[in-house]
């Protein structure tokens, strides 16, 4: 029974600790055209390829992303909806950022703060 009550509050801890380790951070919010975005700051960081790799939401629910800063490109890596969807080629399918958009909100956040 002392097993079972240390399990239990061990798995309680994990969820907790994953929990407060989101820092989310609204990068865009403009109500006249009802677009907004939250990055999580903790997530974001400079990989080995030279990308930075960040977790957002933008309505269209969170995800995982990936920024070029240099070519201003995004990629999506995994879309938390449904179970999860994975994007197995992801960086064969970048997209370019435009202008004014969530995704420029989203890139340059997570660039400046890599």
């Amino acid at each position: 029974m002392k097993l079972a009550s240390k399990l239990i509050g061990f798995s309680a801890a994990l969820v907790a600790s994953h929990a407060a380790a989101e820092n989310w951070v609204t990068v865009i919010d403009d109500e006249e055209y009802e677009m907004w975005a939250v990055v999580d700051k903790d997530s974001i960081r400079r990989g080995a390829d030279n990308l930075v790799y960040f977790t957002s939401n933008n309505g269209a629910g969170k995800s995982d992303r990936a920024a070029d800063c240099n070519s201003r490109t995004l990629y999506s890596l995994k879309l938390y909806v449904m179970g999860g969807i994975d994007y197995p080629n992801w960086r064969n399918d970048g997209r370019p950022v435009v202008s004014g958009s969530i995704g420029e909100a989203e890139l340059q956040y997570a660039c400046a703060n890599a």
